[in-house]
């Protein structure tokens, strides 16, 4: 049995509590219409991709870059739990991976651990779950 642990903790499908630390960066999307704060996790080794040369067109698929330092993107989609707004987070990075600017298409704003940490409060104090 236990080659077949060490595969399912290679594979991440342990069930158990893992102790290997969260390695995902954490950023907080509010909402403009309802106010909701939603956290999103960005895995550094997964989601991000590196900028093209700048050639491609904005309907091929490719981002074109509003900062010329920007070396890598993560892009995802953002839908908070109140009104279900669809919202997209843009974060660009340099060369070392260290964050330049982020942003918020779609209604919304990036705002600091605070905002989310008052908002899940607000729901605990107001019966709701939070998310």
């Amino acid at each position: 049995m236990g080659l077949v642990d060490a595969l399912k903790s290679m594979l991440g499908l342990g069930g158990g509590a893992s102790s290997s630390p969260d390695r995902g960066l954490y950023w907080y999307v509010r909402c403009n219409r309802c106010q909701d704060v939603v956290r999103v996790r960005i895995n550094m080794a997964n989601e991000v991709s590196e900028l093209g040369d700048g050639t491609e067109d904005e309907e091929d698929g490719g981002i074109v870059a509003t900062n010329p330092d920007a070396r890598y993107v993560v892009v995802k989609g953002v839908v908070d739990s109140k009104c279900y707004r669809s919202m997209r987070l843009t974060v660009l990075f340099e060369g070392r991976k260290r964050e330049l600017e982020s942003s918020v298409e779609g209604g919304g704003e990036v705002v600091d651990q605070a905002a989310w940490e008052a908002s899940q409060a607000s729901k605990q104090r107001s019966g709701a779950s939070p998310s």
